[in-house]
């Protein structure tokens, strides 16, 4: 009696590259934000140099000398130039913020992973929504467009909106969403919800 063939494990270095692409395409790239900033940088370097370089070599910036706008600041009211100064940093604290918060906190694009024992596969939200909400018309027998999908990071919202005076067997719907979900296995996981629009649809 010949063995069984022993079936191959993929090695880990390839789980490792699965994982990688798996979370570079489910996350949003961050490379907008990167460019973004080192341009802001780039020009308030340039503007700064540039004014530096006037004042060195005693020139104007069309036809305004920096050193006449620095002296014209100094002369300012105490408290114009204080508020000035407050508004420009408030200004300057909220784009740092903003740029440091969208550094730190985890991005997503609209993407959910499929667990596969030899591929890695990702499916738009878009394509999850749009299939529990044909589970859960083929469950109820409603019209195609009588019930709506959307999907967060972990739950998947699916609404009826039967036509009015017309009973829908929310259980049922429940119960083939959840067997629909099974079949896809979403990472990460996803909770059904299904709700029944109580005012329904005027059908005409």
């Amino acid at each position: 009696m010949s063995p069984e063939p022993v079936k191959d494990t993929p090695p880990a270095d390839d789980d490792r590259f699965v994982r990688r692409m798996i979370r570079r395409e489910t996350s949003a790239s961050r490379t907008p934000s990167v460019v973004a900033a080192l341009v802001l940088l780039l020009v308030l370097a340039a503007a700064v140099g540039t004014a530096a370089v006037v004042v060195l070599l005693d020139e104007r910036i069309a036809g305004i000398d920096p050193r006449t706008v620095v002296d014209t600041a100094v002369r300012a009211p105490a408290g114009l130039v204080d508020a000035v100064v407050i508004a420009v940093g408030a200004v300057i604290a909220l784009v740092g913020l903003w740029f440091l918060l969208h550094g730190l906190l985890p991005s997503r694009r609209p993407r959910h992973a499929v667990r596969s024992a030899r591929l890695g596969v990702v499916v738009d939200d878009e394509v999850l929504a749009s299939a529990a909400a044909r589970a859960a018309r083929a469950a109820t027998r409603l019209a195609p467009d009588a019930a709506v999908g959307s999907v967060g990071r972990r739950t998947l919202d699916v609404v009826l909106l039967p036509a009015s005076g017309v009973d829908v067997a929310a259980l049922a719907a429940s119960e083939a969403v959840e067997r629909e979900l099974a079949a896809v296995d979403a990472v990460p996981p996803l909770t059904a919800h299904v709700r029944v629009r109580s005012t329904g649809r005027i059908d005409g």
